[in-house]
This record gives structure tokens, sequence and C-alpha cells, in this order.
């Protein structure tokens, strides 16, 4: 009997052109095979063109959406970062919704991703602003356009950059403008305070030295001054001309005049309850500076006439988990919690929190806030 005529050969067929079936579908990259979900396996120019139509489709329309989301920005927001991995400026809706980043890219530096451990945000009048590029191998203070039509702030340059002129600039944390147009950059490696000329002036970006000091400290360190300091944090300029600067280290905030780098007062210190902090603001009349403080766990809130402290936000209110961005608009405090990922809001006139009625926050966050700036309308 040959195999033509064996009773079995339906079956046998049956069977094969069940394999030849079920290959087809298993390794020929369907819609519903391993190689089409998951990317594995060669892929036929047909498969190539339409997913080349798609991506092209999906850029013109994040293009159309740039300056939608953008606009919609009322914030700018820094992050902590993870070393190695894409960094920037981030914006905030009014309803706390994330947009961004809204930088437009910036060239590698000589230590790698750029922007790297972006921390201080200070406006400009033009529309720009300024922000630190706190990473350790490549401090410099960023400058960054008006908004343009594409949604991006562009960057226009540095505004400053460490090196063997201004040794002191290392590790930046917060930029503060002075009244009379100068930048003042505060640093966490060498705990001083440091000046530049500022970006409208003549040298714009070159440190500004005391007579007989080191090149660009206006306020010292406590390693070479008895009315230095020792764990720079936020810094602030005061109604009254004065910089007034949080000693993380020290448990105060000292007002310092610029003019001679000496020390004028002590406002707020540990006996007031202060632990660490970090970051200083002033209220729009300059009557009262608020503090928020990572090591007590609150935002102070100081009387700078009557030198009188007392606690504005209480430890741990809303889920307050290490203060650390402060800003103000309208009726309300914006306080970064850190470790929380989140910013909160409290109330100007009590600070009571937000009280929203599904009891979130303000923002969540993908990552620990840093600096907070308010855009202009």
């Amino acid at each position: 009997m040959t195999f033509m005529q064996h009773p079995i050969r339906p079956l046998l067929l049956l069977f094969a052109s069940a394999c030849i079936a079920l290959g087809a579908n298993t390794f020929g990259g369907t819609a519903e095979s391993p190689a089409s979900k998951f990317g594995d396996g060669e892929k036929d120019k047909g498969d190539k063109k339409d997913k080349s139509d798609k991506k092209d489709k999906n850029d013109k329309k994040a293009d159309k959406r740039a300056p939608e989301l953008a606009a919609g920005a009322q914030w700018l927001l820094t992050m902590h970062g993870d070393d190695g991995k894409p960094q920037g400026i981030w914006g905030l809706g009014s309803d706390g919704a994330l947009t961004g980043p809204l930088n437009a890219p910036i060239p590698d530096g000589p230590a790698g991703l750029v922007p790297h451990n972006l921390r201080g945000l200070a406006p400009l009048p033009d529309g720009g602003f300024l922000a630190m590029n706190a990473y350790i191998k490549d401090t410099r203070i960023l400058r960054f356009g008006a908004k343009d039509a594409n949604g991006a702030y562009p960057y226009l340059g540095d505004f400053a950059t460490a090196g063997a002129a201004v040794p002191a600039f290392a590790h930046g944390y917060q930029i503060a403008i002075a009244p009379d147009g100068k930048v003042y950059a505060s640093n966490q490696d060498s705990n001083t305070v440091t000046c530049f000329a500022g970006v409208a002036q003549p040298n714009a970006g070159q440190p500004v030295s005391l007579a007989g000091g080191a090149p660009g400290v206006i306020v010292p360190s406590d390693k070479t001054s008895a009315e230095g300091i020792n764990d720079v944090r936020g810094i602030a300029f005061g109604p009254d001309g004065l910089l007034y600067v949080c000693d993380r280290g020290a448990g105060c905030v000292s007002a310092y005049d610029t003019n001679t780098g000496r020390r004028v007062k002590v406002i707020a210190e540990s006996r007031h309850g202060l632990k660490r902090p970090i970051q200083a603001l002033f209220a729009a009349d300059g009557a009262t500076m608020f503090v928020g403080d990572n090591g007590a766990n609150c935002v102070f809130k100081v009387d700078v006439a009557s030198g009188r402290v007392e606690v504005f936000v209480k430890k741990g209110d809303a889920g307050l988990t290490e203060p650390s961005a402060l800003a103000i608009d309208g009726e309300w405090l914006y306080v970064g919690s850190r470790e929380g990922k989140q910013i909160l809001r409290f109330s100007l006139a009590d600070g009571k929190p937000d009280g929203k009625p599904d009891g979130k926050a303000f923002a969540t966050l993908p990552d620990n806030p840093e600096f907070l700036m308010r855009l202009k309308d």
C-alpha cells in the first residue's frame, strides 16, 4: 500500500495544515504575534512605512500641542533629578497638572548631560529666566529667553560658569537678583555666596568681588570668617536691600550687607525653633518672611520689623515632608514637600491647608520638588 492510499493520510494532512497555520500566526509578525507586540524579529517594508507614518502624525500632533501646553503653565518647576537621566524645567498649570519639559534642548557639557541637577530659578525682565545647573562637575547658571512660538524657552547660553576665575562658585543652589541687577548664587561646596555682574550690565556674568576679598565672594564661609556660613542653602533679598541667607548647619537665617559682606543681624535661629532652614521667601509687602525648615518639618513666619518668629505651617501638616520650594500667588503659599514629591498650598491668612474636596495635593510629582517660580501673566 502506498502513502497516497494509506487510511491515515487525511488526518496527517489535516495536522500539517494546522501546524502551518499556527506557525504563520506565531512567527509571521501579525498583529497578535509576540514579534509585533515587543519589537523582536524582522518587519517588512509595509510595517516600517505604517509605523513611520504614525510617528510623523504623532510628531506633528506633539508640535501643535507644544504651545498649548506651555500656555497652560503658570509655574516653572525644577526637580531633584537622577544622574544619567535627562532632566529639564517643567511647567505646572493652574490645576497642578505637570507639563514639559519646557526648556529647549541644551548641548551636552564637559561632564555629560545638561541640564543636570537643576535647582534655583530667577525671572528676568524680558520674560526669560536664569536656572542653576548645580551638578558638582559642571556648575553654571543657564540663561533662557522668553517663550518662543513652539512653547519652549530657548537656551541663550551660559550666564556664569565655574572655573579658576571664581573658585567658590561650586555646586550652586539658589539664585537671587539684587535690586541693582547683580546676580547672587549660594554655593553648597564652598558655603559662600558669590556675585556676578547682572544680565544688562557690562561684563555680564563675570564675578564681582569685594575689595581684598576672594574672587566673587560676598558672604564668606565660617572657615574664613566668624560671621560666615556653615552650610548655605536659600538666599533672598529683603525690602531693606539686605541679603537674607539660610544657614542649614547653624540653624539660622542671617541678613548681610552685600556692600561690605558683613552680617547685620540674625533674624531667626534655634531659639525660635529653627533646625535646618532651607529656603526663605518674602511676601509682596516685604513685612513678612517665610522660612521652610526641613529639620523642624514646618514653615516659619517672621515679622521683619519686630523680629517675631512663629510656626505658620505646622509640622507635617497636609502630609508635608521636608519643605523645599516656596512661592506665593494670590492668597496662597505654595510649599514643596520634598520627600512627599508634592506641591502643597496653604492659606496666607492663617496657614491652613488648601482643604480641596478631594483631599489631594495641589500637584503630585514624579520626583522631589526643588524650586518653584510663578510665570508672569
